[in-house]
């Protein structure tokens, strides 16, 4: 059964006052730009039991979230290196499978493109009537109801597609993150017009400590820089020979509270790019070899850069200053930057 297929039809599972069960156990910016939908579905089913299944990985992207009621965290063995570390996560890990089991659910939804083995095995668990996911392309798959991608969409409105079955339309949601009030002051005194978060997982979407240097030099303006562990030195050293002053954040919460104080916030093609969007900054992204319209950062299109060689190394300095001081100056007369 097809997505498409159901808005035709009008046909509607009901899930007034039901069990939903939701998975979405992979990163954290695939996490964020799901909370629209959740946020769609609980507008939809103010009365229902809301539930997901996420892992440590990507928890604080739904910590706090006030449209579900309990969040079953789970640590996936292949992020731990002891073995008692890895025993303790598949203990947790049985743990929630079975409490999955006994809560008897009505629905469950996989929030996922392609197919994941572990999470068809919480939707199987659950046992419940609807099982949405998308297919298996290697054989048989115990859902219900396939969600068909064809790679064209962007993730936050595959999220929507997912839920379609439920009569669950797009609305005016946006991305949502949520940051402790005492987390936040953290950063009170901190007044910056541009943070720039350097690090970036994939090749194809890094800049070199060169581009990075020449591209700060050009800003000519003081600039706070954020990174990744891994990126930690890198950042020291464009801090020591720039205008710029790098800020070691402890974890993804405490840079979301960091960037809550600038006035833009730029980005290489990662998780922190759907951050900032999720807590109302405009977000420029530099992207690499990613396709824009399947990632850019929700509410931004407009301010995302890619050169033609998909490299984010070979985008030119010129046009990402000229960009950023264009979203300067409306953001200073006022003028709303997201589109």
């Amino acid at each position: 059964m097809h997505t498409d297929n159901l808005r035709k039809s009008g046909t509607m599972i009901d899930l007034e006052k039901k069990k939903i069960l939701l998975v979405r156990n992979d990163n954290v910016g695939d996490l964020i730009c799901t909370t629209p939908a959740i946020e769609a579905l609980r507008k939809k089913y103010p009365d229902a039991q809301i539930d997901i299944v996420v892992n440590s990985y990507n928890y604080d992207a739904i910590h706090k979230n006030p449209f579900v009621d309990t969040i079953y965290c789970y640590t996936k063995p292949k992020h731990t290196k002891k073995l008692s570390e890895k025993l303790k996560a598949g203990f947790g890990k049985l743990k929630i499978l079975f409490d999955i089991r006994k809560e008897k659910y009505d629905a469950v939804v996989v929030f996922r493109t392609g197919y994941s083995k572990s999470a068809e095995l919480f939707a199987s668990v659950a046992g419940a009537t609807h099982s949405i996911g998308v297919k298996n392309p290697k054989g048989r798959d115990r859902f219900t109801i396939h969600i068909p991608f064809s790679g064209d969409r962007h993730e936050v409105e595959f999220c929507y597609d997912c839920l379609v079955p439920f009569g669950v339309e797009q609305g005016k949601e946006r991305p949502r993150f949520y940051i402790e009030e005492d987390l936040r002051k953290r950063y009170d005194d901190l007044k910056t017009e541009v943070a720039f978060h350097i690090s970036a997982r994939m090749h194809e979407n890094k800049m070199s400590y060169e581009k990075l240097k020449s591209l700060l030099d050009l800003l000519g303006k003081p600039v706070v820089i954020t990174a990744e562990p891994d990126d930690f030195e890198m950042a020291k050293k464009l801090a020591k020979h720039t205008t710029s002053r790098f800020i070691q954040t402890e974890s993804f919460l405490d840079l979301g509270a960091l960037v809550m104080r600038a006035e833009l916030f730029i980005t290489l093609e990662g998780g922190a790019m759907h951050l900032a969007p999720a807590l109302g900054v405009p977000t420029m992204a530099l992207f690499g070899k990613s396709p824009v319209e399947r990632w850019y950062p929700w509410g931004y299109k407009n301010l995302v850069l890619q050169d033609k060689s998909k490299k984010a190394e070979n985008i030119e300095n010129k046009k990402i200053v000229a960009k950023v001081n264009e979203v300067l100056i409306k953001h200073s007369s006022g003028v709303n930057e997201d589109a």
